[in-house]
């Protein structure tokens, strides 16, 4: 409970967030640059990276899937955060959120295939044994 005694805030996300960390590429209109997503949702993600972009960019995030392919997505910068917690004393680990607003068919396997890693379904598994 927050220090103020009130409860803490309701979860807003639509989706459940998955602890997932890949390498990404990002791009503006300007430029390229790459972050390391530090979660993962079907609706947005969170990425650490050395640089960032203001609120209300417009980005395409590319990444590499655990199949191989190529998966695409584009988002907007909703919040960014100069230091994330947990960086090593002395320096900056900036971040930022991005709410995406066009995926592809690539983009929700990638999602299927991370929620499916992160919820440790092994079902098969425990059948045959």
């Amino acid at each position: 409970m927050p220090k103020n005694g009130a409860p803490p805030p309701q979860e807003r996300r639509a989706s459940r967030r998955s602890p997932i960390q890949v390498r990404m590429e990002l791009t503006d209109m300007g430029s390229s640059f790459v972050g390391r997503s530090v979660d993962v949702s079907r609706g947005g993600l969170f990425v650490a990276s050395s640089e960032t972009r203001r609120v209300g960019t417009l980005l395409r995030v590319r990444v590499l899937g655990p199949r191989g392919d190529l998966v695409f997505a584009v988002g907007v910068v909703v919040r960014c955060f100069s230091d994330l917690e947990g960086s090593h004393e002395g320096s900056t680990s900036p971040g930022m959120a991005i709410a995406l607003t066009s995926t592809s068919e690539a983009w929700d396997r990638f999602w299927e295939d991370v929620n499916t890693t992160d919820s440790g379904d092994d079902d098969d598994e425990d059948e045959d044994a």
